[in-house]
C-alpha cells in the first residue's frame, strides 16, 4: 500500500515552530522590561533646588548665671527659668523642586572649628533642659512664630512641611549662653554625643541640607552668626 506525501502538513509544522519561538521571545522580552522598569521605579530621585540661609537671629537670650557653665560639661550651660530664647536661622527656596522638611536634615559644622558638628532634623527631639543643672527657659513664652516650637524644621509662616519656590522656612536653635569669660554662644545638639555643638557670635555657620532617602547634598552654604546680648542678673 502506497502512502501519499502532503506537502500542505510538511510546511505547517515549520511554521509554527517559529511562531512559538516568537511568542517565547516575547515573552522572555517582556519580563526583561518589566524588571528593568521596576528597578528603574524604584530609583529614589534627589529633589534639585536652591536654598540659601538668608538670616539668623537671636532674641531674648538670658543667662542668669553666666559663671555656671564652667560645670562638668565645660560647655556653656544657661540658667533661666523664665522664658526661652527664640534662635533660628530663616531659609528660602529660591527655585526648583518641591521638597518635605520631613525628608531633609541639615549638617551644621563651624567656620572655625570645622571637626566639630551637629545634626539636626524633625525626626530628633529638641532639647528640654541642659546638663549641670541648668535650664533653657519655657518655649511656650516665647512671642509669635516660635511659640511652643517642637520641630527643628517649620515652615513660615504656617509649620507646615511641604516646601516649594519662594517658601521660607526656619531651623530652630536649643539655646544660647555666655561663658564665664563672656564669651557668647548658640547651641544645637551635638553630633553623636552628649554635648552640644557651640557656635560662637562673629562665627561662620555653614550647612548642608541633606535628602534623607537618597543621603545626596540637595544645597549648601554658609551664614555669619550675628553678635547678640545675653541678659543676665
Amino acid at each position: 500500500m502506497k502512502h501519499s506525501l502532503n506537502l500542505k502538513e510538511q510546511a505547517v509544522s515549520p511554521v509554527i515552530g517559529i511562531l512559538l519561538m516568537l511568542v517565547v521571545t516575547i515573552i522572555i522580552a517582556a519580563v526583561v522590561s518589566g524588571f528593568a522598569g521596576g528597578l528603574v521605579g524604584n530609583q529614589q530621585k534627589t529633589p534639585q533646588a536652591s536654598i540659601v540661609a538668608t538670616s539668623f537671629d537671636v532674641k531674648g537670650a538670658v543667662d542668669t548665671a553666666p559663671t555656671s557653665t564652667n560645670g562638668s560639661s565645660g560647655f556653656p550651660v544657661p540658667t533661666n527659668a523664665g522664658t526661652a530664647a527664640d534662635i533660628y536661622v530663616t531659609f528660602e527656596s529660591k527655585g526648583g523642586d518641591s521638597f518635605n522638611l520631613g525628608n531633609i536634615e541639615m549638617k551644621l559644622s563651624s567656620l572655625q572649628k570645622p571637626n566639630e558638628k551637629s545634626t539636626v532634623s524633625n525626626a530628633k527631639s529638641p532639647l528640654a533642659n541642659p546638663w549641670d543643672g541648668g535650664t533653657i527657659g519655657d518655649k511656650s513664652l516665647i512671642s509669635g512664630f516660635s511659640k511652643s516650637w517642637s520641630k527643628y524644621l517649620e515652615r513660615l509662616p504656617d509649620k507646615q512641611s511641604i516646601i516649594k519656590p519662594g517658601d521660607k522656612f526656619v531651623m530652630h536653635a536649643d539655646y544660647a549662653a555666655q561663658d564665664a569669660d563672656g564669651v557668647k554662644s548658640v547651641c544645637w545638639l551635638y553630633e553623636g554625643g552628649l554635648f552640644p555643638f557651640v557656635i560662637n557670635e562673629g562665627d561662620v555657620l555653614t550647612y548642608q541640607i541633606i535628602d534623607k532617602p537618597t543621603g545626596k547634598v540637595i544645597s549648601s552654604g554658609q551664614i555669619n552668626v550675628p553678635e547678640f546680648s545675653v541678659t543676665t542678673s
